[in-house]
């Protein structure tokens, strides 16, 4: 597209800052930000977060399933392990997520309630904080995504107990699904480039197809596996629908557990 891309992190609010950022910007295809599973969970959570509505999607760029993983000084090595171990004494072992509405903290509310268990929970601001807590011994356990975790389940020092997808993920092939091991949990954030609603269709077009060229160069998909992602680039119709889906998983989910606010409840 022959145009300078500026990035601007805009932290705040578990990421609602940065959505309305994007949603009140204008749709001339000049400001486009990831959107993620905590975008769907906040715009359930927070009434001052931007509804879904409010975006557009342009392309879809990876999944990025949950997945619970243990330090490997607890001596624990397999989810039967783990779960045992929970049944025996639930305050034995600290797990470390996100603030409410984040991935590794919508994790946290599926996989206990999928295994059975009990789950003391100590939230992080942010997936690096989470890896430092683990691997010190601040908590024993935590339920984040493979690509902050995945330097330190290669080298050893944490174990991946069970990832919450229909495959395997193809960094850990030697990592079983939860359901390969007899428990129905599959619950996915993701990753995908959003612009403001209202993004003009030649506008869209233009920016669909300029990333999707990137997204399948061989110069990123080396990068992203290297870095533990699961691409699987869709176009802007495909993303919407992908959205769409997400939406009605993450919604009775939190409904369940009270934690969507009460003027946003549907009838």
């Amino acid at each position: 597209m022959d145009t300078p891309v500026v990035v601007n992190n805009v932290t705040g609010a578990a990421g609602s800052t940065g959505m309305r950022h994007i949603a009140e910007a204008d749709p001339d295809g000049y400001t486009i930000g990831v959107m993620g599973l905590h975008a769907v969970s906040q715009s359930f959570m927070n009434p001052q977060a931007p509804s879904l509505d409010a975006f557009e999607p342009v392309v879809y760029v990876s999944d990025d399933p949950g997945a619970l993983q243990i330090s490997a000084d607890t001596g624990i090595g397999t989810l039967e392990e783990y779960v045992a171990a929970m049944q025996d004494d639930p305050m034995a072992l600290m797990n470390g997520n996100d603030p409410q509405g984040g991935n590794s903290f919508v994790f946290a509310e599926v996989i206990p309630e999928a295994l059975g268990i009990e789950m003391m929970k100590l939230p992080y601001p942010g997936h690096a904080p989470t890896v430092t807590a683990l691997l010190t011994g601040e908590v024993q356990t935590a339920t984040l995504p493979i690509p902050p975790i995945l330097e330190h389940a290669l080298a050893g020092t944490v174990n991946v107990l069970g990832v919450a997808a229909e495959e395997r993920h193809p960094q850990l092939p030697d990592v079983p699904t939860f359901k390969e091991q007899g428990y129905d949990v599959v619950v996915n954030d993701f990753v995908m480039l959003v612009a403001p609603s209202g993004l003009p269709d030649d506008v869209r077009a233009t920016l669909e197809e300029g990333l999707l060229a990137t997204l399948e160069s061989e110069a990123f998909t080396a990068a992203a596996d290297k870095n533990g992602m699961m691409l699987r680039p869709l176009g802007a119709e495909a993303a919407a629908a992908e959205l769409a889906a997400q939406e009605e998983t993450v919604y009775p989910l939190l409904e369940r557990r009270g934690l969507v606010a009460e003027e946003l409840l549907r009838n």
